[in-house]
């Protein structure tokens, strides 16, 4: 399902990706490949199986099960960008790699099955009073507990998901030399060109559904962008993360961080800290 989605297909190590940043023009699937098998090597993980996605989302994403092995995909959208580096790209991966090391993708679905749960019961009596009018305004009470309590789990496995996503940015800084600068970089520059695409109203940007798997929330870009005009105004890397790192965060955006699946962009930088 989620490859379906995601326009997901096999990275061979023979293939060569295109990559917007003229300096680099393509990357091997072996660089690839040799990038996740010395991370993994590092951090004592299994190798997972490789995979690219097509669409246009700068982004990457770890996910698996255990009829079909452990696996990571890189997206065309993370290549796309103009200033993107191998080196922000090696961190990136080291991230994700930290997802399948924590089984954030087991403990994210354990973790949302109970919401679920809870929904479905919630409509299925809401349903079943339309139809059976004795006991109703019972039937009816319990169906809007169970919502509103899926309501709040929800809200929970959104916290827990926020705090996965820290754990696998710090493997990342552990597991990848100067991984803290590295991650940082690639994060502001993901988040940059992820707004780009949405005003410019790019079509994957209507792609959602698993958006918890991906290192970066593409929907909730907008609420963290900073406005840098960057494709004119000519800023280093590192004045790009300082750029978000220092940009005050208002009352509405600790408010919408609570239904986001990622934190914060500027939380996040300023979490990683510095060199």
């Amino acid at each position: 399902l989620v490859e379906k989605m995601y326009k997901v297909s096999e990275l061979k190590k023979t293939d060569s990706l295109r990559c917007a940043n003229p300096e680099i023009k393509n990357i091997s699937g072996q660089w690839i490949y040799d990038t996740v098998d010395r991370i993994c090597k590092k951090s004592n993980t299994k190798v997972p199986k490789i995979r690219y996605s097509k669409i246009a989302i700068p982004n990457a994403f770890a996910y698996g099960s255990p009829k079909y092995g452990k696996r990571i995909a890189l997206t065309q959208g993370l290549l796309d960008i103009p200033n993107i580096e191998l080196e922000e790209i090696e961190a990136i991966i080291g991230h994700e790699i930290g997802h399948l090391k924590n089984k954030d993708v087991q403990v994210m679905m354990v973790a949302s099955f109970l919401p679920a749960i809870l929904t479905m019961i919630g409509h299925s009596l809401i349903w079943s009073s339309l139809f059976n009018r004795r006991n109703s305004g019972g039937t009816l009470a319990i169906a809007f507990a169970a919502i509103i309590g899926s309501f709040i789990l929800s809200l929970v496995c959104r916290s827990l998901g926020r705090t996965r996503e820290s754990y696998a940015d710090m493997h990342a800084v552990q597991h990848v030399p100067d991984g803290r600068r590295k991650l940082q970089e690639g994060l502001a520059k993901i988040s940059e060109f992820t707004e780009e695409l949405r005003i410019n109203k790019h079509k994957d940007m209507k792609i959602s559904g698993f958006n918890a798997l991906m290192i970066s929330d593409p929907d909730s870009s907008h609420k963290d962008m900073v406005s840098l005009q960057h494709s004119r105004i000519k800023i280093s890397d590192r004045e790009l993360v300082e750029k978000y790192a220092k940009k005050e965060i208002s009352s509405k955006e600790h408010f919408l961080e609570l239904f986001s699946t990622h934190p914060n962009i500027t939380k996040r930088l300023n979490s990683l800290g510095k060199k």
